[in-house]
């Protein structure tokens, strides 16, 4: 026969085993966070590393202007 401490404890217990579980899952989302931006930005430097930087235009210099918008039914140049 369960007596209401029992049912006390064993209500204490299973929050505390929640708690411990949500502080678990809390860290592994935290070290999951940290591992994929890590990830991100050394995609980005290897990303990077094949690229040039972009030209530098001044005023007055001629450049050319290709088509911005592609579609059928466009006149063709």
């Amino acid at each position: 026969m369960k007596n209401k401490e029992d049912i006390k404890v064993n209500e204490v217990l299973h929050v505390e085993y929640l708690n411990h579980l949500m502080h678990e899952r809390d860290e592994m989302r935290n070290d999951a966070k940290k591992n994929i931006l890590k990830v991100e930005e050394e995609n980005l430097r290897n990303y990077d590393k094949k690229r040039k930087k972009a030209h530098q235009y001044k005023v007055g210099d001629f450049v050319a202007v290709q088509r911005t918008q592609f579609g059928t039914g466009l006149k063709l140049r």
